[in-house]
């Protein structure tokens, strides 16, 4: 019986409706994960200034105020090679610390920025010894 063979295959109009739903799944599913990413990314930030707000605190303990200083991957290290003698630990050198001292004098108060390294993550936090608050906000 002489017919005609049939091709196994897909058609050109099966791969486009194929691709137009991987398209749909994508254009959902790829603003989800962004925002998922930045959030890991925020709350990693918080959790390293954590360690430093503590090592500013023991400071100010002893000498009654605050000091400032920045830490930056391969670079200004006062943080580290001052008197706080404060350096990350396991960030993998992601993330960039400055602490900015209050008024001159005796410091009552900081600001401490934390930016991870692609600047896609920021946090600041503003500590008050005087009024006793301690907040962080996103930047």
């Amino acid at each position: 019986m002489a017919g005609i063979e049939r091709c196994k295959g897909l058609t050109l109009i099966e791969l486009l409706v194929v691709m137009a739903i991987l398209a749909i799944i994508g254009t959902i599913a790829i603003p989800f994960y962004t925002d998922y990413v930045d959030e890991a990314r925020i709350h990693t930030t918080r959790q390293n200034a954590e360690p430093l707000r503590l090592a500013l605190e023991d400071y100010f303990l002893d000498e009654t105020t605050y000091i400032a200083g920045t830490w930056i991957p391969s670079g200004a290290n006062t943080l580290e090679t001052g008197d706080l003698g404060w350096r990350p630990d396991s960030d993998g050198n992601q993330y960039r610390y400055s602490v900015v001292a209050g008024a001159t004098g005796i410091a009552t108060s900081y600001t401490l920025t934390v930016t991870s390294v692609d600047g896609r993550a920021t946090i600041q936090c503003n500590r008050d010894q005087t009024a006793g608050t301690f907040v962080c906000d996103t930047l």
